[in-house]
């Protein structure tokens, strides 16, 4: 049976402007909610949120991770593991790292839904890599072929109840990180030998190359939009992918956010770029050109949603300090009493999650709740 209990709201904060940026607009209003771990457990980490409101991550302390739901007020568990992204039909892609020995690495998927767990480990498989799912519950994932090592050198896709070979290029360090609900798949390509890394894309089983990027380092895609555009980084080179052509962003040095998030429906990108005195400063890509938050550095946007409004954090203080950009205003999230806070993901109807410290200098898994004008 799975354990749960209410969401305690811990505290209800009016959003404070950052130091060094303009004050919030007075009708925006933050409400910050603790997500609670398992009874018996001492804290909790959250990944992701939809659209419901419906939030997932793990439990921790005292015992084995858990995987978790949050949802209207209750706390389910999902069993073993850490739950690392969910899809609109509630289908959450739990990844699970069972006790091994003898030199071993095993890591194994599995997709959740309604009670009911789904094994979709590819047979033979060691350690399994997989962080993405989308809306037709399809998991792209790599994965070593021998639990004897890690190497990512193989990629499938789960897809209608079955896995599917994605030949992305083998003996290498592959990497996918992303699914669209039109079925295209994103990652990387690292040799183990030699220099030939590259970006690829997927559409079904029909895999090939991202045109190359300037630089010589390897390639970390971060997302792709239903639109076909993917976006990623090279050499602290923000890159944008469409169609046979790929874009670097301009701005200077700079770096697309490592999310799922990271690009909306419109084209616009979120990530770092780096001033003239060298601190990286929070940016969103808007028709190609960058737009630096007014935000204090060192800062980083995170994600964004299809209204435009962006998450990210600015550690000027020295401590990590979320905070929501709507409309050219910046709202200050919280943290639970604490000093610091860091966002991870957000939904389109203001709600955004990720953690934040209390008093003792503990951190927690929390929502915020945005309100104001949209």
């Amino acid at each position: 049976m799975p354990h749960s209990r209410l969401l305690v709201p811990l505290l209800l904060a009016v959003a404070l402007p950052l130091l060094g940026t303009p004050a919030a607009h007075a009708a925006d209003r933050v409400r910050i909610t603790e997500l609670p771990a398992l009874p018996g457990q001492t804290a909790a980490r959250v990944t992701a949120v939809d659209d419901l409101g419906r939030a997932v991550g793990a439990s921790t302390g005292n015992g084995p991770q858990h995987a978790v739901l949050w949802h209207r007020g209750r706390t389910t568990d999902l069993g073993g593991g850490e739950a690392v992204a969910l899809n609109r039909h509630g289908q959450v892609l739990v990844v699970e790292t069972p006790s091994s020995g003898g030199g071993t690495y095993v890591r194994r998927p599995r997709i959740w839904h309604d009670g009911t767990a789904t094994d979709i480990t590819p047979p033979g498989s060691g350690y399994v890599v997989a962080q993405a799912i989308n809306a037709g519950g399809d998991v792209p994932m790599t994965y070593s072929r021998s639990p004897y090592g890690y190497h990512q050198e193989a990629a499938a896709l789960w897809k209608d109840g079955a896995l599917r070979g994605l030949d992305v290029g083998g003996g290498a360090h592959l990497s996918v990180s992303a699914i669209t609900d039109g079925g295209l798949v994103a990652g990387s390509h690292l040799p183990m030998f030699g220099t030939d890394s590259y970006a690829f894309r997927c559409q079904g089983t029909s895999c090939g190359r991202l045109p190359a990027a300037p630089g010589s380092g390897s390639y970390a895609v971060s997302a792709a939009n239903e639109s076909g555009v993917v976006v990623g980084t090279r050499d602290n080179r923000p890159l944008r992918w469409e169609g046979d052509s790929v874009t670097v962003l301009p701005g200077g040095v700079g770096a697309v956010a490592r999310n799922a998030q990271a690009i909306n429906e419109r084209g616009d990108v979120v990530g770092w770029t780096q001033d003239a005195d060298g601190v990286r400063r929070a940016t969103v890509w808007r028709g190609g050109q960058p737009v630096v938050l007014d935000v204090p550095g060192p800062s980083e946007a995170v994600a964004v949603n299809d209204r435009g409004d962006v998450v990210g954090w600015s550690s000027s203080t020295g401590q990590w300090r979320a905070f929501l950009w709507r409309h050219g205003r910046v709202v200050e999230l919280g943290a639970l009493g604490g000093a610091s806070s860091y966002p991870v993901a957000l939904n389109e109807r203001g709600v955004v999650v990720g953690h934040a410290t209390k008093a003792d200098g503990t951190q927690h898994a929390v929502r915020w709740q945005v309100s104001g004008r949209r």
